[in-house]
């Protein structure tokens, strides 16, 4: 599914969103479009993946502490 990063130009609110076909997204916050889309970080937990510590960064990490990644 397409779903996208974006930072509001007009009251500066970080979102993600679906954004399908030719629909515009516009911010939640203020309902602007004049939004820009940010680079997502895609995830993937594969089967054996023990989640934090696994890789070299914290891409595929749940913790909420990047100091506990190793």
């Amino acid at each position: 599914m397409p779903l996208y990063d974006f930072i509001c130009r007009a009251c500066g609110r970080e979102f993600e969103t679906l954004v399908m076909g030719s629909s515009r997204p516009e911010c939640p916050e203020c309902g602007s479009e004049d939004l820009q889309k940010q680079m997502s970080v895609f995830a993937h937990k594969s089967k054996g993946d023990s989640g934090a510590g696994s890789g070299s960064n914290c891409s595929g990490c749940s913790s909420s502490n990047c100091s506990s990644c190793g």
